[in-house]
C-alpha cells in the first residue's frame, strides 16, 4: 500500500520526517510532495490520485493534516486519514489566529496566508475546504493526534469534529497529546509514532483487500 503525506504551510517534505517515518517503517511507499498553499496542495493531491489504481493512506501536519481529512470526504481510493495538528473548521481557525495578539504567532501565521494570496482568507473559500462542513457517514477511518498546547490550533475544533465523525457513525480516533505544542517535539514523536503504527495496523492496512 502506498501513503501520501503532506507538510504544513510553510514547510517541507524534510521537516516531517517524524511523520513519514512511522509510515516507511510499516513498509508503506510514501510520496511527499510540497505545495504552496492550500489550494496548490489540494491540486498535488488530485494529481497524484488520478495516477494511482489502488487505496492509499492520506496523512498530514497542520495544514497538510486539513488536506488530507478533506480529501477523505470527497475522494475515492482513501484506506484511511491521518490528520497531526490539523484545523478542521477553516473559518473558525482564521478567526482565532486574527484574534491573536498583534505581533504574536498566531496573528503572524494569519498575516502570512493573507500575504500568499488574500483569497486564501475568505469566508467562501473557508467554509468550502473546511472538513466539518463535509463529514457524513461511511467515510474512511481517521486518526486525529492534537497537543493539548497546540498555540496555533485551538483542540476544541478537532473535539468538535471528532465528536461529529463519532455520531455520524464513523471510525474516527483522537489522541491528545498532552503539552505537545503545535509541532511536535522529542516525546511527543515517539507517542506520535506508537499511535500512528497501531492505526495503520488496525484500521488500514486490515481494510486494504476489502
Amino acid at each position: 500500500m502506498k501513503a501520501l503525506v503532506l507538510h504544513g504551510l510553510g514547510s517541507s517534505p524534510e521537516k516531517i520526517n517524524w511523520l513519514i517515518g512511522p509510515l516507511i517503517a510499516l513498509s508503506l511507499e510514501v510520496a511527499s510532495p510540497t505545495y504552496r498553499d492550500f489550494e496548490d496542495g489540494l491540486n498535488k493531491v488530485n494529481e497524484i490520485l488520478g495516477n494511482i489504481n489502488e487505496d492509499f493512506i492520506i496523512a498530514g501536519h497542520s495544514m497538510g493534516g486539513t488536506i488530507a481529512l478533506l480529501t477523505a470526504s470527497t475522494a475515492r481510493k482513501i484506506a484511511c486519514a491521518i490528520s497531526v495538528s490539523g484545523p478542521t473548521d477553516r473559518l473558525a481557525q482564521i478567526r482565532w489566529l486574527l484574534a491573536g495578539e498583534p505581533g504574536s504567532i498566531r496573528r503572524r501565521t494569519y498575516e502570512e496566508l493573507a500575504r500568499i494570496d488574500s483569497r486564501q482568507v475568505t469566508e467562501e473559500f473557508l467554509i468550502k475546504t473546511s472538513p466539518i462542513n463535509y463529514l457524513k457517514p461511511n467515510l474512511p477511518p481517521m486518526l486525529l493526534i492534537h497537543g493539548t498546547n497546540d498555540e496555533l490550533v485551538n483542540i476544541q475544533q478537532v473535539e468538535n469534529y471528532y465528536e461529529k465523525a463519532k455520531a455520524l457513525g464513523n471510525i474516527v480516533e483522537l489522541i491528545r497529546v498532552e503539552g505537545m505544542p503545535h509541532t511536535p517535539r522529542g516525546k511527543d514523536i515517539r507517542v506520535i509514532a506508537r499511535a500512528i503504527e497501531d492505526f495503520v495496523r488496525k484500521r488500514c492496512l486490515s481494510n486494504s483487500s476489502k
